[in-house]
Parts: structure tokens; C-alpha cells; sequence
């Protein structure tokens, strides 16, 4: 995997694109053909998005699970930059 994640949320934060970095992060996982790449990423993306837009991970996740996930964050922050323009 290529991708390297800040290992603090607080970089990903202060970086004015944050929510492009996120985009592109949630369209790589939802690529991601091996489940365990893709739940550790998907873990990953959570755990650096800021409290409102994280979501409650159940305890089981499935790949359907994990698509639904990602595309309710995508959707969130979509929605967060069309309310702030």
C-alpha cells in the first residue's frame, strides 16, 4: 500500500486540504480488493477525521459495511463543504 497516513489527526487537520486528502483516502479504500487492507485503512481514515464526521464502527464489519461506511463520510463532507461556500 502506498498511501501514508499522518500518524496524528492534528497534521491531517491543519493541512487546508484535509477533505480532498480524505476524499481521495475513502475512494482508495473502497478500490482496496484485499478486506484486510481495506479495514485497516478504513479504520485509519476513521480515527483521523475530526469527532462530527467519524462514524460508530460495530464490532463485525463486513466490505458491504465498509462501502456504506465510506460513502456516508464522503457524503458528510461533501455536505460540510457545500454548507460552508
Amino acid at each position: 500500500m502506498n498511501i501514508r497516513i499522518p500518524s496524528q489527526s492534528k497534521e491531517i487537520l491543519s493541512h487546508r486540504n484535509w477533505k480532498n486528502i480524505i476524499s481521495k483516502l475513502t475512494e482508495e479504500c473502497s478500490n482496496e480488493s484485499d478486506i484486510n487492507k481495506k479495514t485497516y485503512l478504513f479504520y485509519k481514515i476513521n480515527s483521523v477525521l475530526p469527532k462530527p464526521y467519524r462514524v460508530n464502527i460495530p464490532s463485525l464489519i463486513t466490505d458491504d459495511y465498509i462501502d456504506t461506511a465510506l460513502y456516508r463520510i464522503y457524503q458528510n463532507i461533501q455536505a460540510g463543504s457545500t454548507a460552508a461556500v
